[in-house]
């Protein structure tokens, strides 16, 4: 029943020998010609797995998006690297009521064009994304916020239609200059911000050239610019760090596999921390088979995410109980949980009466060559239950559209730096469905669960809040919505000589803005 069936053990033999290829692979490779540094040398390259489908800090959606943006745009406050909330471009703030966010702004800041920031751009921001010609996704994530209302240029009050526990969240939005255009076609990719860089260059799906803003303060010997580069192939990623053409990578960049080559390098430093980047399996209940409790049940108990974690991942994460990682302040390990039992799946889908010859599943997954892999193993987990599974895979913006427009049966994501445990609200009660704006993505309905999330949104005190949502982590285990995957560990991979990045548990790259990476004595070889 457990891991030492034959199943997990091929599941291991098929780590070492895609371990093998693609080392074999990078040593092929090795032997070609380097390419070119993007910028000049004293920039320090970083390789992306995927390009960033947007940078204006209105409309950014995904990890990598919001990643690049946050190192232009400054937001009236930040999370900091224990998750709490510090003033960014707020010096200081205030809740006088449980409905009032008063903030006071931080003076003499400018954007990278050199105007002055005040209060009325914060207040043009956020109508921005409120309007609906804008198409920002995060319209939705404002529905609480009744108005931003103007003090003098440097004090500001948002208050909310109603006592709003994560409100401070409602802040963490980059801010951009009043008259900025609408993000589209027509539209610069990136108006000026007032954080540590500028956008010097957005070559799409190539690459994002990012210069030091010259209004911003920073360490004298500070990296004077980041050159993000877009690298699909994970042996190129792996590559490119090994000759010293990249200095950094991290996470999704680092294929688990390449790991132990890459800590062999004697100019490779590899840093692993506790991750709050969540990976799970989410159902759509408007299949009737999956609306069956037993179904789904079957599904947790048929996928042995110990052997996955451990010869696919290699240990880079951690199994997990729900949404919110060991770290937050809120969670709740004390929860149903579905170790590896194919016997009892079997026993749920007899009892269901799930016909093995039923139309397959389709999983949807985006396509990468570790999700591939990973989609691969858990149509063979479920096959061997009585499950057939058709894989979809897809470049992100089609998964991503399919995934938001419910456009699946099953499918696999990540939710990335969850903080506040306001997320539950966002994917599990059922007014957030993605007609209305929200991530209920898999149309999820129970009518005790909208009850407790809205009760977590509405509830200040801390004490009782951290009460509700020990009821919610626990009914969200039994009747699961999603099927909870992994917590994936921080892993960044960089240049010895590079100092000063510290690693955030949601992969923020925010700490690079004061990295130092000496120019003399590089690896870097360009091209002959």
């Amino acid at each position: 029943m457990a891991h030492g069936n034959r199943e997990s053990a091929d599941i291991v033999t098929w780590a070492k020998a895609i371990a093998y290829a693609a080392i074999v692979c990078l040593f092929a490779l090795s032997g070609c010609a380097k390419p070119a540094p993007l910028a000049s040398p004293g920039y320090l390259q970083i390789d992306l797995p995927t390009a960033p489908t947007a940078i204006d800090p209105r409309v950014t959606a995904d990890a990598i998006s919001s990643r690049v943006a946050e190192l232009i745009y400054d937001s009236l406050v930040r999370i900091d690297r224990t998750g709490a909330f510090a003033g960014d471009l707020a010096e200081s703030f205030e809740r006088p009521t449980p409905t009032e966010m008063v903030f006071h702004l931080r003076r003499n800041v400018r954007f990278s064009d050199g105007r002055p920031f005040t209060a009325r751009d914060v207040k043009f921001t956020y109508e921005s994304i409120l309007d609906p010609a804008t198409l920002s996704i995060k319209r939705a994530g404002l529905v609480e916020l009744a108005a931003v209302t103007i003090v003098d240029d440097y004090t500001l009050t948002m208050t909310t239609r109603r006592p709003f526990a994560p409100a401070l969240a409602l802040a963490t939005i980059g801010i951009v200059p009043r008259d900025s255009s609408i993000p589209g076609k027509a539209a610069s990719p990136a108006p000026p911000g007032t954080g540590p860089f500028r956008l010097a260059r957005f070559a799409r799906d190539e690459a994002v050239i990012l210069a030091r803003n010259p209004y911003h303060q920073s360490l004298a010997n500070a990296v004077p610019g980041l050159a993000l580069k877009v690298v699909p192939d994970p042996t190129v990623r792996a590559l490119e760090l090994s000759e010293g053409i990249c200095g950094f990578a991290e996470n999704d960049a680092l294929q688990a596999e390449l790991l132990p080559y890459l800590a062999a390098q004697p100019h490779l430093r590899i840093v692993r921390s506790p991750g709050s980047t969540y990976h799970y399996l989410v159902f759509n209940f408007r299949d009737v088979r999956l609306r069956d409790l037993r179904v789904r049940r079957a599904i947790a108990y048929a996928i042995d995410r110990d052997t996955i974690v451990a010869s696919m991942i290699r240990g880079n994460a951690r199994v997990a109980t729900g949404v919110l990682a060991p770290e937050n302040w809120a969670y709740d390990g004390n929860v149903t949980q579905y170790p590896y039992d194919p016997a009892m799946a079997r026993g749920l889908l007899e009892a269901a009466g799930y016909s093995a010859h039923a139309r397959p599943l389709r999983l949807t997954y985006m396509t990468t060559p570790e999700g591939l892999r990973l989609a691969e193993v858990i149509q063979a987990m479920l096959r061997r239950v009585g499950i057939k599974i058709d894989i979809h895979t897809n470049e992100w913006a089609t998964f991503y559209s399919d995934l938001r427009n419910g456009n699946f049966d099953i499918a696999s994501s990540q939710w990335v730096g969850i903080g506040d445990p306001h997320q539950y609200y966002e994917i599990f009660d059922s007014h957030m469905t993605p007609a209305a704006g929200g991530n209920n993505r898999g149309d999820y309905s129970n009518p005790r669960m909208d009850q407790l999330v809205e009760a977590g949104d509405a509830t200040i005190d801390p004490v009782v809040r951290c009460a509700i949502y020990r009821d919610v982590q626990r009914l969200s285990a039994a009747d699961l919505p999603y099927v909870s995957l992994w917590w994936d560990d921080n892993v960044a991979a960089f240049d010895r000589r590079l100092t000063g990045f510290e690693p955030y548990p949601n992969g923020s790259l925010l700490s690079l803005a004061a990295a130092v990476f000496p120019t003399e004595n590089r690896l870097v070889r360009t091209a002959p």
